[in-house]
């Protein structure tokens, strides 16, 4: 996949203004259409808090008949009015909108995902999935997501929700020693579990489908918590600021310090746009997962993506301000699902966002049972 990624003081190119373009079919995305440059509609104070936009208010499609709750999300290129969305009758098929927001371990954690208009507009469901859990040992959140691929409408989406849970439950046994000592082998280790357990479970209950029928792409993040008892300097002092994740595919993870985005894995060489090489379950999963530390010291939040989402950060100037002060504080589920609901170009696909802000809440109040 070609992404384009702008990092520090560097001027982002000016794009030239392309015509409204036809929504992708079902299968994803498809390339993505060049931005015309847009000046910030976000602006943020110097603690990071305060957002403002002057994005026209939306209730709803012009046309369609149905009325929405407004947001101030940008609308970003020549866009064409919606039609109404079609929902899928797909046993297997996903909810349209998920949401989560709360308290792990002492960690805001907050997730999003929305389904892209190119499902939409077909009728077929959405097919990214997400997870999270803490490890048992209490040494770390784990972030998970799966994307699985739209040329597998019917079946993909169940491979992306067994691969999360799989992933999840193999992730959970990690502990914090061998994180220290060999976190790449750990990871790739949760990989393999994962896609084993995924592989048993289509030969036991799925059969005649294939490996291909559930592919999916995935990521996989783990970020250090100080030990039980250990004061919070202690713990980041012995964890040395560092994370770990490990990917399959397109996916992403991006750490968001100040307003600025960083991406531990390297930008896609050239090439076609939309073009998965590498997904789970498959034969040989060491072979094609990468890894990544994930370096922490003064980062805000960590960021876990698919790929429908991770394009327009590294492609859009809007949405990367917009979501910045979107998710300059921790989230709840509205705000969440509120902060991916801008439009843009050429930017069809599903929308899934796992984030962790780095701040402990203990502060925050709980009522007595």
């Amino acid at each position: 996949m070609s992404l384009k990624w702008w990092r520090g003081p560097r001027e982002e190119p000016s794009a030239a203004t392309a015509g409204p373009a036809s929504p992708a079919g079902p299968s994803g995305s498809g390339a993505t259409a060049p931005e015309p440059a847009d000046a910030p509609d976000t602006q943020q104070d110097a603690t990071g808090t305060h957002d403002t936009h002057s994005a026209e208010v939306v209730t709803a499609e012009q046309g369609v008949g149905f009325a929405e709750l407004p947001t101030e999300a940008p609308r970003t290129g020549p866009l064409s009015p919606l039609p109404a969305p079609l929902l899928t009758g797909l046993p297997t098929g996903l909810p349209g909108m998920r949401a989560d927001g709360g308290l792990l371990r002492g960690r805001w954690i907050a997730a999003a995902s929305l389904t892209g208009t190119s499902h939409l507009l077909h009728g077929t469901s959405g097919q990214d999935v997400y997870r999270y859990t803490a490890t048992h040992d209490g040494s770390g959140l784990v972030l998970v997501v799966c994307d699985g691929l739209g040329s597998r409408p019917a079946t993909a989406q169940t491979g992306a929700g067994l691969l999360a849970s799989y992933l999840c439950e193999a992730a959970a046994h990690i502990t914090g020693q061998r994180m220290a000592e060999v976190p790449q082998d750990v990871l790739r280790e949760v990989l393999a579990t994962g896609n084993a357990a995924v592989r048993r479970h289509r030969a036991a209950v799925l059969e005649p489908l294939t490996d291909s029928d559930l592919a999916a792409t995935v990521a996989v993040c783990w970020l250090p918590l100080p030990a039980e008892g250990e004061g919070e300097d202690e713990g980041v002092a012995r964890h040395a600021l560092t994370g770990h994740a490990v990917r399959v595919g397109d996916c992403n993870v991006f750490t968001l310090a100040r307003g600025r985005y960083e991406a531990p894995f390297p930008a896609a060489s050239e090439g076609p746009a939309n073009v998965v090489t590498a997904y789970l379950p498959c034969e040989d999963p060491a072979r094609v997962a990468e890894y990544a530390p994930v370096a922490l010291a003064g980062v805000d939040a960590v960021v876990v993506t698919t790929d429908g989402l991770a394009i327009d950060l590294f492609d859009s100037p809007s949405v990367r301000t917009w979501l910045a002060s979107r998710w300059s504080v921790p989230c709840g589920p509205a705000r969440m699902l509120d902060s991916l609901r801008y439009r843009r170009q050429g930017s069809h696909d599903d929308r899934t966002a796992l984030i962790t802000w780095s701040a402990p809440l203990d502060h925050i109040p709980r009522l007595e049972p």
